[in-house]
């Protein structure tokens, strides 16, 4: 019997019940990610990716975050911790909202955001002839301020990276998911 054949109170009976068991993705998964765009990274010769505010942020670190008109995201080196960036004055909210470990640079409203992200590579010790991948829902803006500032980097799409770790499904996820289709046939 669907949900809309409930009184309320049966209905959100049947909705806990169905939540009971979910568990949202925790931190362990996020670093296992991390770990295996790294490996992917590291086997196809891709230094960095940037991972802009939305989806892919999410995915990798677990930080909410929605995309804006500022350069809001993180680093992922091919080794070593992510380095999240920001405008100075978001600092705080970000490191509330912060699932993964990893320093926070921020900007200043009369600095490039794209000039800091060469540094950080530079402070990475990434090579200013390296390959980074840029997110491919980032918008055009941050792929063109990073483009004229950096002098050698081969920008590529980060899709390569972002659909290989995305597209097999932990088991996490196949329940979450199966979770979700269940609460909508139920609702339906």
């Amino acid at each position: 019997i669907g949900i809309g054949t409930q009184t309320p109170e049966q209905a959100l009976a049947t909705l806990s019940d169905m939540t009971s068991t979910l568990i949202p993705i925790q931190a362990e998964e996020h670093l296992a990610r991390i770990a295996k765009a790294q490996a992917y990274m590291q086997a196809n010769n891709i230094d960095a990716i940037y991972l802009n505010a939305g989806t892919n942020l999410t995915y990798f670190t677990g930080m909410k975050w929605y995309a804006s008109e500022r350069m809001v995201g993180a680093i992922l080196p091919a080794i070593g911790k992510v380095q999240y960036i920001t405008p100075y004055f978001e600092i705080g909210t970000l490191n509330g909202v912060k699932v993964i470990d990893g320093p926070i640079h921020g900007w200043q409203e009369h600095q490039s955001p794209y000039a800091l992200f060469v540094d950080i590579l530079k402070q990475l010790k990434i090579s200013d002839k390296a390959t980074i991948g840029i997110d491919e829902s980032a918008q055009f803006f941050i792929f063109d301020g990073i483009n004229k500032v950096q002098t050698g980097l081969n920008l590529v799409n980060a899709q390569a990276t972002t659909a290989y770790c995305r597209m097999q499904k932990s088991d996490n996820e196949i329940t979450l998911m199966q979770g979700a289709m269940n609460m909508t046939l139920a609702v339906h």
